[in-house]
């Protein structure tokens, strides 16, 4: 038996067409909830809607965004459907086809339509050259900004999902930032209500803001941090780490010592996201990326007196996966009894605005055992390319990093 389907419709003002919708819905295969949010309605949306039979939720921030998440959160089911309002007709058999069509490795099912009064401008003159740019992975779909799709939210983490238009494609990348296969299946045809240039002026600069914010993350590279004990990535790299999560990248952190200093704390906070997991160090010689990954960076300690396993098994997974996914290592400033290591020459400080709310977190849960440091947004990190050789006894180079790197993670 297929998992049940809660299907999720942003309404603002729908009285027209929200009964009918809701009840079409209802008695399609593998639903087994309408969840309808009642974004800012001044008509009788709500009641018509929970007359219907639907479970009626209210979200007084106007904005795609903010009804869609609203939804996520209220439905009872991990497979989330979420369908347009304002549809005039639809074939009830060919919406069932995007809960049919989940399958192993599959996170997100587009469902694309055709419209004959709709030449889809943001498909063809953005969205679409936008993918073929920035994630070659999914230029195979023919609707990838279709806003009718069933997806597995378990998968990502969707309290951070955009706020406006750009919402539907915030989740599906994030499905395939998290590894997960996204597949598209024929909806047939769509009437929608007649929209001017105005609506499409907005939607593009909404959409266009969205890829432009998702450049720098580098959504597909992954992460892999190792480190002595929890303390040590909370200090140094958390910022960072989360930086990367807030957007969907996928992070393992290998842990020396998971009962030491700082690491159930770290276990803790981390897990509010579904990309990140947590492991003991001896599993980072199994790392294996996804299958969408198409990069790689590695977070170590910097080489200090008593060594640990930490770096040298960072720079063994780096040479074991660099032939395949191109990125960097770099080096975390540890502290020896509070002092930093001498030498350490950081050439990268990389963006940590959205990752420092979880590394203030992660601080509090420590308590008095590991103070914050004055400077709590500010995280820096030095090539191991750029390492003088008598720091390297042991760990040996890199061989596809042999000068210094710039830029972000």
């Amino acid at each position: 038996m297929t998992p049940p389907v809660s299907v999720i419709v942003p309404a603002r003002n729908e009285a027209q067409t929200i009964a009918r919708v809701v009840s079409v819905l209802a008695d399609m295969p593998d639903v087994g909830e309408v969840v309808v949010i009642d974004n800012g309605s001044t008509d009788a949306t709500a009641d018509l809607a929970r007359g219907a039979g639907a479970v009626v939720i209210s979200e007084a921030q106007t904005g795609m965004g903010h009804a869609v998440r609203a939804g996520i959160a209220a439905a009872r089911h991990d497979w989330v459907m979420k369908v347009d309002a304002d549809l005039d007709r639809f074939d009830t058999d060919l919406f069932a086809r995007m809960p049919a069509a989940r399958a192993a490795g599959v996170g997100l099912i587009k469902g694309a339509w055709h419209d004959p009064a709709d030449n889809m401008p943001m498909t063809r003159l953005l969205v679409r050259p936008a993918l073929r740019q920035m994630f070659p992975g999914l230029s195979h779909l023919r609707a990838p900004n279709s806003g009718l799709y069933v997806f597995d939210r378990s998968l990502i983490a969707y309290n951070g999902l955009a706020t406006d238009y750009a919402v539907d494609l915030d989740i599906m990348l994030r499905v395939h930032a998290a590894g997960h296969s996204v597949a598209e299946v024929d909806i047939g045809r769509i009437v929608h209500d007649t929209r001017d240039v105005t609506h499409y002026n907005g939607m593009a600069e909404q959409i266009f803001a969205f890829f432009l914010s998702r450049q720098p993350r580098m959504l597909t590279r992954e992460m892999a941090v190792l480190a002595q004990d929890g303390a040590q990535v909370i200090h140094h790299a958390l910022g960072a780490i989360g930086h990367r999560l807030a957007a969907g990248v996928r992070v393992t952190v290998y842990l020396e010592d998971m009962t030491g200093l700082g690491s159930p704390e770290l276990c803790d906070v981390l897990a509010a996201y579904p990309t990140a997991r947590v492991l003991p160090l001896d599993d980072a010689s199994a790392f294996s990326s996804h299958v969408n990954a198409t990069g790689l960076c590695v977070l170590a300690p910097y080489p200090r007196a008593g060594g640990g396993a930490a770096l040298s098994e960072a720079v063994a997974l780096f040479e074991a996966n660099h032939h395949h996914l191109p990125g960097a290592l770099w080096l975390m400033p540890v502290h020896d009894s509070g002092r930093e290591i001498t030498g350490f020459a950081p050439d990268l400080l990389p963006e940590v605005a959205d990752g420092l709310a979880l590394k203030q977190a992660a601080f509090e849960a420590l308590g008095a055992a590991v103070p914050p440091p004055a400077g709590l947004g500010r995280e820096l990190f030095q090539s191991y390319a750029s390492l003088p050789d008598a720091l390297r006894p042991g760990y040996g180079p890199v061989a596809s990093q042999r000068q210094p790197s710039v830029g972000n993670f």
